[in-house]
């Protein structure tokens, strides 16, 4: 066993593993039901779709090497799969580099790709060889270029994608053809090396296509270095952006990219290294939450007629089941919906809402759902919650975020 695998196994120490040469996921959820309720939320993590999600990007995306948002998920087995598999790594601060560092990962395989820096966090990355990181601004630039004149910088342009679940470009991002190329030409006064391009068209994008015009938009900074400046640029980020849920496949994104790719960045030119920073797509569909009922309210009409069932489970909007629609409305977008089991799928359903365990009214996992009829200490639960739930997730009113249980199968592991 080399050394990678060994970080492998012990960084795995503090959680659950359960591989197995036998039994389906759905046969483990099973198991863990039939042992009855729990006091506390479980995320069943799937190593297996972990790594089969890595298969699909190589043989989606080819060109494009997947450098893992840190952010996204940010649990040890899932980290360590990764850095045994060969990823790159996006980290936006000292503690995730520190981390991805510890798992014997180069400096080569990480971007700090996080435009806005601390003095402190750019000591840490000069410390440790860590020299490719983006901005945005000539703050940052002259930041950069007394901190850490030797860094390899990346001009992150603004290009927003007009369907998205967290929109970035008010925060990150300069425009291309203006500040942009000003930022060009003052790194190139400052002495400071700049070496390619990147952009987020955000977080969860509903439109494919954007990519194809970011790209596009990346290759005017390209040209403009090249013929202006003398400068040669060879790095362009994609970043992040591409769904991860399990009925949402990637391919309409990879074909944009990959047309973009060769349209503007063709195999045949000039040498290009091409990365993305995706989180969701990696981990989306590998969590799977099973919560308990801990509280049950029917709600009955003067006819004594069941109008409404409502359930209070043991994770909610403050846990894991972070809210999404509050930070934007997008119609196809929508809260939390709980998974009807195959053998409950011929039961007869009612208006339901699902709040969550705190005693905030504002923590309702979904409400108006047609569901089947639960009890207190059955379970109930979410697919698709690998991104960004237990990262975002509180300890709001004392309830504790969920245990992690890992699940893979023998011949994976």
């Amino acid at each position: 066993m080399d050394t990678r695998q060994d970080i492998y196994l012990s960084e795995l120490k503090n959680v659950t593993v359960r591989p197995t040469s036998a039994g389906t996921l759905e046969e483990v959820i099973r198991d863990i039901i039939d042992a009855g309720p729990r006091e506390h939320p479980l995320h069943l993590l799937d190593l297996d779709d972990l790594v089969e999600k890595h298969l699909i990007w190589l043989r989606s995306m080819p060109r494009v090497i997947p450098f893992y948002a840190v952010k996204c998920n940010d649990d040890p087995s899932i980290l360590a799969t990764l850095a045994t598999l060969g990823t790159g790594f996006d980290c936006a601060s000292e503690a995730e580099m520190r981390t991805i560092l510890a798992l014997g990962v180069t400096p080569d395989r990480i971007i700090f790709a996080h435009p806005i820096k601390s003095v402190q966090a750019l000591a840490f990355a000069k410390a440790h060889g860590i020299r490719r990181m983006t901005f945005d601004n000539e703050c940052e630039l002259e930041k950069v270029a007394r901190e850490y004149p030797e860094a390899e910088l990346v001009l992150r342009i603004r290009h927003d994608s007009d369907r998205v679940l967290i929109a970035l470009g008010k925060k990150f991002g300069c425009d291309a053809r203006g500040d942009g190329r000003r930022l060009l030409a003052r790194a190139k006064e400052l002495s400071v090396t700049v070496i390619g391009v990147s952009f987020h068209v955000g977080c969860g994008s509903l439109d494919a296509d954007c990519f194809y015009h970011a790209i596009e938009s990346a290759r005017s900074v390209f040209d403009y270095a090249r013929d202006e400046l003398g400068m040669r640029l060879w790095l362009l980020d994609v970043g992040g952006g591409f769904p991860g849920d399990n009925d949402k496949p990637i391919d309409e994104y990879a074909q944009a990219v990959s047309r973009g790719l060769q349209e503007f960045f063709p195999e045949n030119g000039e040498a290009v290294y091409v990365l993305g920073e995706p989180g969701r797509f990696y981990v989306g569909s590998a969590v799977t939450l099973l919560t308990t009922v801990q509280g049950k309210k029917v709600v009955r009409d003067e006819a004594d007629n069941v109008q409404h069932m409502m359930y209070y489970i043991n994770d909610g909007v403050f846990g894991t089941l972070f809210d999404w629609l509050s930070l934007r409305e997008i119609k196809d977008l929508k809260r939390a919906v709980p998974l009807v089991r195959s053998e409950r799928q011929h039961e007869r359903t009612f208006p339901t809402t699902i709040w969550g365990p705190t005693c905030d009214s504002t923590d309702i996992v979904c409400e108006d759902v047609e569901y089947p009829e639960h009890h207190i200490g059955d379970y109930i639960v979410f697919e698709n919650l690998g991104a960004y739930g237990m990262t975002f997730a509180t300890n709001f009113n004392g309830f504790p975020k969920p245990t992690v249980q890992v699940y893979v199968k023998e011949d994976t592991w």
